[in-house]
């Protein structure tokens, strides 16, 4: 039979009937398994990536079958399709002649591995054999195999092919492919083949990794203890000491800290010493050692502010605050948790006065924390009923000076022009609501300060030339609040030259991602993991690069939209591109951003199942997004924490019931086209029972209708807005006005850009 691994390469060429190999890929990453079992109705595979293609859909369609994945693997792997899945077949991939190894090839063998070993097909022996065949590069896969490998090795004493595997790899691609629990056994391979010396560097080596396990240290001590002598750990140098830590009982701790006091006064050589020591000294309160650890330590303080924000952390859960006020006082940093830790510490001390001043503080530099900007409105206005007693203008007035002006300071500036309206200072709130939307562009409240304050807002004019400059501009979005149907005087022109700063020229930079990354061998072999929905391989090889290349968590960012644009992997894209909006505080409000990043954050996915089933259902394909943005930010195998699914998070309840109902015997709602379909059914009901309002159905989708129905009757008055300020449930108020911004910023998408 002919070897599909040239046939496949000769139909990439010469084929027209079948899906393109990206369209297929696609299909695989985004869980459409039904397009891919309509396809093999009629078809039979020919490349080895239709072949992987079946293989994935045997193992994740609800309907796939194991047997028919299995020799579907043993067939790509062998290069020739087999008719059963027999021992003897699997046996003769050990002594067939490799082909040229795809990542497809890799996954595949890798997978293949698993299967047998579960069967037990393969005696140790041949699994070693296997493990052997495939060569090895800086690649996951080989990572898992090698690990694999060396722990089978270990298993069956074979310490010089420990060694010799280990040392036959060249030396760029080791800092890669060893991990924690390989590196240790080469240690002990050249401990028992009598290097000492080797060993002992290779452990440190290992125990200097970020990350290791507390598992691995343990074995470390454990043979350090065997070789060495019974306590010859507790007479190490401090540095090195420091390393075993975790290792270590909590008595000998007690008693270490009693005899070796050196350890608080040297200064440590390794930083996950250091990180060790400084944790233990925390948690077990030993105050004054922690301080004189760290103040000899001072570069490695430096060096990361955010653990002694999280040396803080647990000296407030303690309860201890004078100990983490002082601990945060003496060593400052730059690290936003710096301020919310000192927020925190002082409203249970009850200083109110410095408790807001650190809550300010902390939400200048980090603005999106949602819990913190409700425990700012919580302290500026003392809610009772339907009366409120608001903090000194003052006060408001220092938040909004503090806080950088992005579409999550919504709430503050409504809440601040309530407090002008009650104080009675007419005049200062209309100068105000001339401004508002300048300080919180995009933001759900500004649609809830026009309706609300309409009438203040009308005694003023519309500038008649809004594009003139910035000023006619946000005064004429003050106005209208960005509304289309209001803003016709700014649909179809060119805003740019209110666009904020540096949007244009991250939206430039995100367009040249794509050839970055196709030039770039690892972030290559990344993005070929990513284009089959193996992310987490794909994400282990870009943190690898982002850690060698000592390159910031901006530029992973980039990194990661360049590959969700080229993968097609929408989650990644968007979710990314908001990731650096917020690091450089960039609004995302679609009116004034550049089409390169509103494109990318208010992306339409699946467009043509979103259609057909928002016109099935009679609802707007924009609610639909609304929805979906929110619930799963396009990620098809999204699961939360309470087993919610898929793009439209369809609780496995929920779904079984609305599929019963629609006839739907076999699915899975990782899938696009069932997730998209019962979710949208479900909304349309929803909204159906609740007029047709989105802010409504909003609430119900997250908080459950019966929950909606209760919290109607005990909160809501007549006005909508009042009333979700008052919604006693915090998950669903933000829910509501995450959901209804984004049906918002669809609307602006299309009416604003023909998008």
């Amino acid at each position: 039979m002919r070897h599909f691994w040239l046939a496949s390469r000769i139909l990439l060429f010469f084929t027209t009937s079948l899906f393109a190999e990206t369209d297929l890929q696609y299909l695989i990453k985004s869980h459409q398994w039904g397009q891919i079992e309509n396809h093999f109705r009629n078809t039979n595979p020919s490349r080895e990536s239709e072949v992987y293609s079946l293989i994935e859909f045997h193992e994740k369609a609800p309907n796939g079958d194991k047997e028919k994945r299995f020799r579907y693997l043993i067939s790509l792997v062998r290069g020739v399709f087999v008719t059963e899945s027999s021992e003897e077949e699997v046996k003769k991939i050990l002594t067939q002649t490799m082909p040229f190894q795809t990542t497809l090839f890799k996954l595949s063998y890798w997978k293949l591995y698993t299967e047998i070993t579960q069967k037990n097909y393969l005696t140790p022996a041949e699994r070693i054999q296997f493990l052997n065949r495939l060569n090895l590069e800086e690649d996951p896969i080989c990572r898992r195999l090698l690990d694999e490998l060396v722990r089978l090795l270990a298993a069956n004493n074979q310490w010089k092919d420990i060694l010799d595997k280990i040392n036959s790899i060249q030396e760029s691609h080791r800092r890669y492919l060893l991990t924690g629990d390989t590196q240790y056994r080469y240690g002990k391979a050249k401990l028992i083949l009598g290097d000492e010396k080797g060993a002992v560097e290779e452990w440190l080596n290992c125990l200097q990794r970020d990350g290791l396990s507390d598992s691995t240290v343990q074995m470390i001590a454990a043979d350090w203890s065997k070789y060495k002598g019974s306590g010859s750990i507790l007479q190490l140098a401090p540095s090195e000491l420091t390393l075993l830590l975790p290792a270590i009982n909590n008595n000998d701790k007690e008693a270490l800290f009693r005899t070796r006091p050196e350890l608080f006064s040297t200064r440590l050589a390794y930083y996950e010493g250091f990180r060790h020591l400084t944790s233990v000294l925390t948690k077990t309160g030993k105050i004054n050692e922690l301080f004189r650890v760290l103040r000899t330590n001072k570069t490695f303080v430096d060096m990361d502010s955010s653990w002694i924000v999280s040396l803080s952390d647990i000296l407030y859960q303690q309860n201890k605050f004078q100990n983490a006020i002082e601990l945060l006082k003496t060593f400052p940093g730059k690290d936003a948790g710096y301020y919310r830790v000192l927020a925190a510490t002082y409203d249970r001390l009850g200083d109110r006065e410095l408790y807001f001043e650190n809550l300010v503080l902390y939400l200048g530099k980090y603005p999106f924390n949602l819990f913190y900007q409700d425990r700012l409105i919580e302290y500026l206005v003392d809610r009772k009923g339907e009366n409120s007693n608001y903090a000194p203008l003052t006060k408001f007035e220092r938040a909004l000076a503090e806080i950088p002006n992005l579409p999550v300071k919504g709430r503050l500036v409504y809440w601040y022009l309530r407090s002008l309206k009650e104080s009675g200072d007419i005049e200062k709130l209309k100068k105000e609501l001339k401004r508002y939307y300048f300080l919180c562009p995009g933001s759900y409240y500004t649609r809830v300060i026009r309706e609300e304050f309409l009438s203040f807002i009308k005694e003023g004019n519309k500038p008649d030339n809004p594009t003139y400059n910035k000023e006619y501009l946000f005064e004429y979005l003050s106005y209208t609040a960005g509304i289309p149907e209001e803003s016709y005087a700014l649909l179809g022109r060119n805003l740019g030259f209110a666009y904020p700063k540096d949007s244009y020229e991250l939206g430039n930079k995100l367009g040249g991602m794509s050839s970055r990354i196709q030039g770039h061998k690892l972030l290559n072999l990344a993005k070929e993991y990513f284009r089959v929905g193996e992310d987490s391989l794909g994400l282990n090889l870009v943190n690898f690069h982002v850690k060698r290349e000592n390159l910031s968590e901006e530029e992973k960012d980039e990194i990661l939209v360049g590959i969700g644009d080229l993968t097609y992997n929408t989650y990644y894209t968007a979710f990314h591109t908001r990731s650096l909006l917020k690091r450089h505080l960039i609004p995302d409000d679609p009116i004034l951003l550049p089409t390169s990043l509103s494109t990318r954050i208010f992306p339409r996915p699946h467009q043509s199942i979103v259609s057909r089933y928002a016109q099935e259902n009679d609802i707007s394909e924009d609610k639909v997004y609304a929805l979906m943005r929110q619930e799963s930010f396009f990620k098809e195998t999204a699961t939360s924490r309470s087993n919610a699914r898929g793009l439209m998070q369809i609780m496995p309840a929920t779904g079984k019931e609305l599929a019963t109902r629609m006839g739907i015997t076999s699915y899975s709602l990782y899938e696009p086209e069932t997730s998209i379909r019962l979710g949208t059914k479900f909304l349309a009901y929803l909204l159906k029972s609740n007029g047709n309002e989105l802010k409504w159905a909003s609430i119900a989708y997250n908080g459950g209708p019966g929950n909606l129905r209760k919290w109607k009757k005990s909160v809501y008055t007549g006005d909508f807005n009042h009333f979700l300020e008052d919604l006693p449930y915090k998950e669903s108020r933000d829910y509501c006005r995450i959901v209804v911004s984004n049906f918002y910023a669809y609307d602006i998408m299309k009416k604003y850009h023909k998008l």
